[in-house]
């Protein structure tokens, strides 16, 4: 398994559990907010992606992204720059 897969399970597991909802019911293309996340998780989401990939991502990141797969994408190319 990848870093970036098994940090992609980590993050879903958090969102589960956040979410309260398991993880295969999160639809990784609807925005943000659609699948319940406020602006508080998504700060507490986006400081856990980057604990464990051990990589800061973007200030702006929230500005640039739609959809948890727009993380996704992100949080790969970080990954794969290392």
């Amino acid at each position: 398994m990848s870093n970036y897969d098994s940090a992609r399970m980590q993050i879903l597991e958090w969102l589960s559990d956040t979410l309260k909802v398991p993880a295969d019911q999160i639809d990784m293309n609807k925005p943000l907010s659609e699948i319940g996340l406020d602006s508080l998780d998504a700060v507490h989401m986006l400081a856990t992606i980057e604990s464990i990939i051990r990589k800061e991502l973007p200030e702006d990141i929230i500005r640039r992204v739609s959809c948890l797969n727009d993380i996704f994408d992100m949080m790969r190319d970080r990954l794969a720059a290392a």
